[in-house]
């Protein structure tokens, strides 16, 4: 009978919560003190739970909850409060780092565990912060909130720092005490004042940048313009930066986080890993000699024995590529084109392993 059960709740887990990195499906099945069958735990899919709860009628006793938890007495905006966040597989520092957080970036508190919060970001990716990392509020309405995230855009008002390497200082003033590191794309809030800004970080500390740092949200685009050329070029920026396993920012990128901090800059919003991304725009021929590649296109790759895409770069005229790489150990240069006399034997083992590009700029 447990055996069956189980079976039932692997069975509806992978209907309704596909993929792990997208939704919460935690359930178990023991017995309770009188020997009868429960099926205990979360998930973040209501109709999931629904058609469990269905099946168990009357055969088992249930004690699954529809995240976020009622524990967190709604407090479930999660707001990054310092230039990052570390997002992690499991609710340990030791534990595998998925991605990160920006300052200001905002996601839903799903249920804690010690002093770790599970959250799923606008992109809908769910994974475990720890609560220093970040502040707690309460949103309002919860679906309201839900559709605000994932239409990922920053909030009206709000300033976005476009510069690298800034810092906030306690006074205009660039020989004063720094009180806060800040990276690229943070939102803040932010007053003009003379030739500087004056900040407020999400967690309330005010500090001083350059004028030239920040940008009101509603202006992004005059830095960052939705354009292939545009995007190639900021990317090509990062060059040399170190390669990073879950990184999505100036510190340090992994391949689609690259990709989706740059485009996101830039106004196109893509999911988090290079199989997600490589299923968004319009698949197109590189053409010969790459001939019909615009700037912009990315270009997915999956690596020896198979499987799913593993690897994603942004694509120039002519097949040139710059990407994140481990082999490269950072953001670098490839070609694509075999006819290219910069193809290196990596660019050389990178096309063999090419399953698709894609254009997810509009013409």
């Amino acid at each position: 009978m447990r055996a069956n059960w189980e079976q039932h709740a692997t069975e509806l887990g992978a209907r309704h919560v596909p993929d792990p990195r997208l939704g919460v499906w935690d359930i178990t099945v023991d017995r309770t003190s009188s020997g009868e069958v429960r099926l205990s735990g979360a998930t973040t899919s209501a109709e999931g739970l629904k058609e469990l709860q269905a099946k168990a009628a009357g055969q088992a006793e249930i004690d699954v909850q529809l995240l976020p938890e009622r524990a967190l007495k709604g407090a479930t905006r999660v707001v990054t409060h310092r230039s990052l966040a570390y997002l992690r597989r499991d609710p340990s520092h030791a534990s595998e780092m998925v991605s990160q957080m920006i300052m200001g970036e905002e996601a839903l508190a799903l249920r804690r565990s010690g002093d770790w919060l599970q959250i799923q970001t606008g992109d809908g990716y769910v994974a475990w912060v720890h609560h220093g990392a970040c502040l707690t509020s309460d949103p309002g309405d919860t679906g309201e909130y839900r559709d605000r995230l994932a239409v990922n855009e920053p909030r009206d008002g709000s300033w976005i720092v476009v510069a690298r390497g800034a810092v906030a200082r306690q006074a205009p003033d660039l020989e004063a005490p720094i009180v806060a590191d800040l990276v690229q794309g943070a939102v803040v809030d932010a007053r003009a004042s003379d030739d500087a800004l004056e900040l407020t970080l999400p967690d309330g500390t005010r500090g001083w940048v350059e004028a030239e740092t920040a940008v009101p949200c509603d202006r992004l685009s005059d830095v960052f313009p939705h354009d292939g050329p545009a995007i190639v070029t900021h990317a090509a920026t990062f060059m040399g930066l170190p390669y990073l396993w879950g990184g999505t920012s100036e510190k340090g990128f992994d391949c689609s986080g690259l990709v989706q901090r740059v485009y996101g800059l830039h106004g196109v919003r893509l999911p988090r890993d290079a199989d997600q991304q490589s299923v968004i725009g319009a698949e197109i021929d590189p053409g010969d000699g790459w001939s019909a590649i615009h700037d912009g296109d990315l270009a997915f790759f999956v690596e020896p024995p198979g499987g799913r895409v593993t690897h994603v770069g942004i694509l120039t005229t002519g097949g040139q590529m710059v990407h994140a790489s481990t082999t490269r150990n950072g953001v670098a240069w490839d070609t694509l084109n075999p006819a290219d006399p910069m193809q290196s034997e990596f660019g050389n083992r990178l096309a063999s392993w090419l399953v698709g590009v894609r254009r997810v700029l509009e013409s």
